[in-house]
């Protein structure tokens, strides 16, 4: 039975001693007695065991603590590490539980999806929709309402998961930093990077991919899996006498009103005179309701109309009759153009859309003077008729979720399970590691900042000496050299990369501009048909607001059109998030700045993923909730904006005796200049704060701006050879006392140096020369 080990910190331990580099991200255990192996050449060295896989031979340190006698280490019981069934450990801790919660909201998201797939492939219908539910059209709306909250809800934590793990596969190791720097190359730390993918593992960068690849879907489809499907009737209209009405024998007119209706009307007088028979059918209305009742972009729960008119010299109780069927362009127009006494024509003497003189035939009913096509109507009846708006879903859609829903579990499981090495999440976990381990490729620069590695690397000029002093050229200039303090105040703009900038801020700026160009090509569209951006409303349907003349949704089946429409429709969603994942690292970039130059004014204790000690625990990664939580609700206020912006519209039409003309009469966008109009305006404050908080604040002067690179992170921690354990105390960066290095080889003055410390630290000094 193996015996139970106590598990301890044990003294700073200089790599050069030892047969491999420490590795500050494993914790060291001693084995037990049956486990130790003794040199029997009378070298005393002890094996300790790394958790992490590897051993390493130490030769004449410091003897193992006590814990008894030791004030500031303290002995931790140690626990077994089980194989769980995908070959990783049983506890979880850091980013790896973070990753296990995004794996486990991903296959709750799985299932869930999983089943509604299975659900929806039994609610097939004869139209050849998904149909889930038909009948009330403000049931539909509300369905359709919870069903994208839910569905945005799912899309979000399976989106921010994504997101998580995306920017902890591509985060380096310290092995993957060590290699680099030992080629004179730099890597990104704490913020989302895609060239670090060139320095990480393979299999990283592959799971990467997939992760990203996968979120396309989630953009492009998954808010449109369900959808609403409205309906609009057909209707006949005809003018007859009250004997109609009471059941008297008639003849068809010789001439009717719309000679189409002898083409397409499907329902015959004799029918609607027996349904007049029938109560509940037909409701009464006097005139003005019945303009008002009819005089609607889609007719769904009325049919059609019989005006009994006065008329006792007919022959015929039924005197005329027209047919109406759906039109995008002018609706219900028949109700405007019936009355010779209304002057069609507007103080421009361009012609007025029916909508715009509704309100005057509403008024010459009233005052009994509308006479539609002559007729002397005293009232109507309308046929009542439930409403069929229809819920739908759509099984391609839901499937290929599915996919990237079962990619990204399985890519997040990988990750929380299976990769064994411990990626430098935060800048704090960079810092506790070349605390515990300091990197010798850059000792001795202590003042480098981002910007001039940035300029060396392009040059091609390393950092690190390439050989002792006395080899070196004295014509060259090294990065070694004593470095005079320039106390020198910057913008919170100068810890991204001009790259970054530009990507960023000049994809937003061409997203407004196209946004705007759309924006005045609706807004003609609306003005010359006779209306205003508020008619159109804020994410309303309307005809004459529907994207119509384009190859998009009028060719192919009745499927191919809608999934034509939906890419088109969320195209602009899949845009946007993009442009947030790019803001969200510039936004990372310069706020990850701001708390690394707290560090020269303030004592604290570093914010790393795996907290010990006094350290703190991270922010979600690396951006501070009272930034990230503000910028995911204006991410979600904007993709609702957008939504508003430009939506599928799917309408089903119906014959005026009831049967089903078809299942999508209409597969286009709808789009609502007055959501364009926000959502540009939300975008302008958002590239307007970004730029006022990067060119109108500035950093402390007191220490070098790192950003995020590497280099200038390992630079600033070289901590004193007496001050071990730093990572785990607060820590303040400085000048240290009595902490001369050397005197310069140029000119011999005194040379400080600056680091990390839990000890004493003094304020940088403007001129002084550190190293």
């Amino acid at each position: 039975m193996d015996i139970l080990r106590p598990r301890g910190t044990y003294q700073r331990i200089n790599s050069r001693d030892s047969t491999i580099p420490w590795d500050s991200g494993s914790d060291m255990e001693l084995s037990s007695p049956l486990d130790h192996k003794i040199n029997n050449n009378n070298d005393n060295s002890r094996t300790p065991r790394f958790r992490s896989g590897f051993s390493a031979t130490i030769k004449d340190q410091a003897p193992l603590l006590d814990p008894s006698t030791d004030p500031v280490r303290h002995f931790k019981p140690a626990y077994f590490h089980r194989p769980n069934f995908l070959g990783g450990h049983s506890r979880l801790y850091g980013w790896r539980t973070g990753a296990l919660f995004a794996a486990s909201f991903a296959g709750i998201s799985f299932l869930i999806n999983l089943v509604v797939l299975v659900w929806l492939s039994t609610h097939r219908s004869s139209s050849g929709l998904v149909e889930l539910f038909n009948g009330s059209c403000s049931k539909v709306e509300n369905m359709d309402l919870w069903v994208h909250l839910a569905i945005n809800a799912l899309s979000t934590l399976l989106l921010g998961g994504s997101n998580y793990c995306m920017q902890c596969l591509c985060a380096p190791t310290r092995k993957d930093v060590d290699a680099a720097h030992a080629q004179g190359k730099w890597l990104d730390i704490g913020v989302p990077s895609i060239r670090n993918l060139r320095r990480v593992p393979v299999y990283k960068s592959v799971m990467w991919l997939m992760l990203g690849l996968s979120s396309v879907p989630l953009h492009l489809m998954y808010n449109s899996a369900f959808y609403k499907s409205l309906s609009t009737n057909d209707y006949a209209f005809y003018f007859a006498t009250q004997d109609f009405v009471d059941g008297s024998s008639f003849t068809i007119p010789e001439r009717t009103i719309d000679p189409y209706y002898l083409i397409i009307g499907s329902v015959e007088p004799a029918k609607v005179q027996s349904d007049l028979q029938t109560p509940g059918l037909y409701e009464r209305l006097e005139m003005v309701d019945c303009i008002h009742a009819y005089a609607t972009d889609f007719l769904t729960n009325r049919r059609n109309l019989v005006m009994v008119s006065k008329n006792d010299t007919a022959n015929s109780s039924l005197l005329d009759m027209g047919f109406y069927a759906f039109s995008t362009i002018n609706p219900f127009v028949w109700i405007c153009v019936s009355d010779p006494n209304l002057d069609l024509y507007g103080d421009n003497g361009n012609w007025e859309p029916c909508e715009k003189l509704v309100s005057k035939v509403e008024a010459a009913a009233d005052a009994d003077q509308w006479r539609p096509y002559g007729y002397d109507v005293q009232y109507c009846l309308s046929e009542l008729v439930p409403e069929r708006c229809s819920y739908n879903g759509n099984i391609p859609i839901v499937a290929v979720v599915l996919v990237a829903n079962l990619i990204k579990v399985v890519s997040m499981l990988w990750l929380a399970f299976r990769v064994q090495d411990a990626p430098l999440i935060t800048v704090g976990d960079a810092v506790e590691s070349f605390l515990n381990e300091s990197d010798r490729t850059t000792q001795g620069v202590c003042l480098l900042t981002k910007e001039e590695v940035v300029k060396l690397a392009r040059r091609k000029t390393h950092w690190q000496e390439q050989g002792d002093d006395k080899d070196k050229d004295e014509n060259k200039s090294s990065t070694k050299e004593a470095k005079v303090a320039q106390l020198q105040r910057l913008r919170w703009s100068k810890a991204a990369s001009r790259t970054r900038w530009s990507v960023t801020i000049g994809f937003i700026v061409i997203a407004l501009i196209v946004v705007g160009v759309l924006l005045s090509r609706a807004v003609s569209t609306v003005n010359s048909a006779g209306f205003t951006i508020q008619d159109v409303g804020f994410g309303k349907v309307t005809p004459w607001a529907i994207v119509t003349g384009w190859n998009v949704g009028e060719q192919g089946s009745a499927t191919n059109r809608i999934m034509s429409s939906i890419l088109v429709a969320n195209l602009p969603q899949t845009i946007f998030s993009f442009l947030y994942l790019n803001l969200n690292g510039l936004l990372t970039s310069m706020w990850l700045a701001s708390e690394w130059s707290d560090f020269a004014t303030q004592r604290k204790t570093l914010r790393v993923s795996k907290p010990k000690g006094a350290q703190r625990s991270t922010h979600f990664l690396q951006l501070p909730y009272k930034v990230a939580m503000p910028l995911m609700v204006l991410s979600g206020l904007l993709h609702w904006m957008i939504s508003q912006a430009i939506f599928l519209v799917v309408l089903a039409e119906y014959n005026s005796d009831g049967t089903l003309a078809s299942p999508v009469a209409v597969a286009s966008c709808g789009f609502s200049p007055l959501a364009m109009i926000l959502a540009l305006a939300a975008g302008g404050v958002i590239i307007i704060t970004t730029l006022v908080l990067g060119f109108a604040r500035h950093y402390d002067p007191a220490i070098p701006l790192a950003g995020s690179c590497s280099v200038a992170i390992s630079a600033a921690c070289h901590q004193p050879d007496w001050d071990h354990d730093a990572a785990m105390k607060p820590v303040k960066w400085g000048v240290i006392p009595d902490g001369l290095v050397a005197h310069d080889r140029v000119d011999q003055d005194m040379v400080g140096h600056c680091s990390f410390t839990s000890g004493d630290a003094g304020p940088l000094q403007h001129g002084n020369k550190y190293a």
